[in-house]
């Protein structure tokens, strides 16, 4: 066979050429993120149920700084602040377990208007000024690390314990004894 030329025609002189390949894309790039179905969560996406488990969390929160408020911690001996308040928050912690903090604050909001818009702004301040974002976003992240090793270390255990003991009723996450 033959080889063929083709002729190009010449470049003008001074006239720079470059060439780009494409980039690779990066296990964070827009392109591999991971596709969670829609009904997963009642059509709500992760971030939105976490943002609404950690809304719930901070109304918690804040019924504890207002509870400390209430009963006068931090200011010496003078000893409760405001008894017939706490009184009220605390009976309706105790009445009514916080699973959805806009749900409880709205009973709250229809037993004592005055304390539950306190709790509001306490926690809405708590949320913008005091909560550390990054903090837990780096805690999350190494206890999701530090928990699949130790649940692979638990299977390696088991694995390994089956191979030389012959021991089938190992179970993976069972205590030690």
């Amino acid at each position: 066979m033959a080889a063929t030329y083709v002729l190009l025609p010449a470049l003008p002189p001074r006239t720079t050429v470059r060439v780009t390949r494409p980039l690779k894309p990066r296990w964070h790039s827009i392109q591999a993120k991971m596709f969670v179905p829609a009904d997963s969560f009642q059509g709500r996406s992760p971030e939105k149920k976490a943002a609404i488990a950690l809304r719930t969390m901070f109304t918690f929160v804040a019924c504890k700084v207002v509870l400390s408020q209430l009963a006068g911690r931090g200011r010496g001996d003078i000893g409760s602040y405001n008894a017939e308040q706490y009184a009220a928050l605390m009976e309706l912690l105790e009445e009514k377990p916080m699973k959805d903090g806009d749900e409880w604050l709205s009973t709250m909001m229809r037993k004592n208007k005055m304390l539950a818009m306190r709790i509001m702004e306490v926690r809405a301040a708590y949320s913008i000024e005091d909560f550390e974002w990054e903090m837990c976003r780096k805690i999350a992240r190494q206890d999701m690390k530090d928990a699949n090793v130790n649940l692979m270390r638990q299977y390696a255990d088991v694995a390994f314990a089956k191979q030389t003991d012959g021991n089938n009723e190992a179970q993976i996450g069972a205590e030690k004894k």
